[in-house]
C-alpha cells in the first residue's frame, strides 16, 4: 500500500483539521460577504461562496505546513499544496450532486428523507469522500486498493469526527 504515512499526513490532516476550521468559520459567521448560496435554488442555502472559496484554502495551506513540517511528500512543497487545495475543493464540489438530489426531492437543508433514512445518511457522509478519492487517486497515483482502505478508514473517521464535533457544539447534526 505505500508509504501509508504519506495518506494521513497529506489525505487525512489537511482534510480532517481544514473541515473543522471551515465550521468554525461558518460556527462563528467570519467572511460573511462570502456567505451567500452558490444557487438556492439547486443546491439550498448552506452550500455558499464562503465554503467553496474557504476549504480548499484551508486544506491548500495546512497540506503545505504539513508536507513542510514532515514532508515533501511527493514532488515538491508546492504539489503537496496543490494536492490539498483540490481535495478541499473535491470536498466541496462532491457534495454539490447530493444537495441537488436532496432538494429535488423537497427535503429542505440539514433534514433527511423519512423514507430513505439510511441512504441519505450514507450519502450524506461518503459523497465527498467519494469525490476526494477520485481526485487524490489521480493525483497521488495510488492502487485502487489503497483507495478502498482510505475509503473504509475515511468512512469510520468521518462518523466518528461528526460526532465528536456535535458533542463539541462545533457542528449542529451528526
Amino acid at each position: 500500500m505505500g508509504d501509508f504515512y504519506t495518506h494521513i499526513y497529506l489525505f487525512y490532516l489537511p482534510l480532517i483539521l481544514g473541515n473543522i476550521l471551515h465550521m468554525i468559520i461558518v460556527k462563528r459567521n467570519w467572511f460573511i460577504g462570502l456567505a451567500f448560496p452558490i444557487s438556492k435554488r439547486m443546491f439550498g442555502d448552506n452550500k455558499t461562496y464562503r465554503g467553496i472559496i474557504a476549504l480548499p484554502i484551508l486544506t491548500g495551506l495546512l497540506a503545505l505546513l504539513i508536507s513542510y513540517w514532515v514532508g515533501p511528500f511527493k514532488k515538491s512543497l508546492i504539489y503537496d499544496a496543490f494536492v490539498g487545495f483540490g481535495l478541499g475543493l473535491a470536498y466541496i464540489l462532491a457534495e454539490l450532486p447530493n444537495s441537488y438530489i436532496k432538494r429535488r426531492m423537497g427535503i429542505v437543508n440539514g433534514e433527511q428523507s423519512k423514507k430513505y433514512k439510511y441512504l441519505q445518511y450514507f450519502t450524506d457522509k461518503a459523497d465527498s469522500l467519494l469525490g476526494v478519492l477520485v481526485f487524490y487517486f489521480f493525483a497521488i497515483d495510488v492502487s485502487f486498493e489503497t483507495i478502498l482502505v482510505l475509503f473504509c478508514i475515511g468512512i469510520v473517521l468521518h462518523l466518528s469526527l461528526s460526532q465528536l464535533l456535535v458533542l463539541l457544539k462545533i457542528k449542529r447534526k451528526f
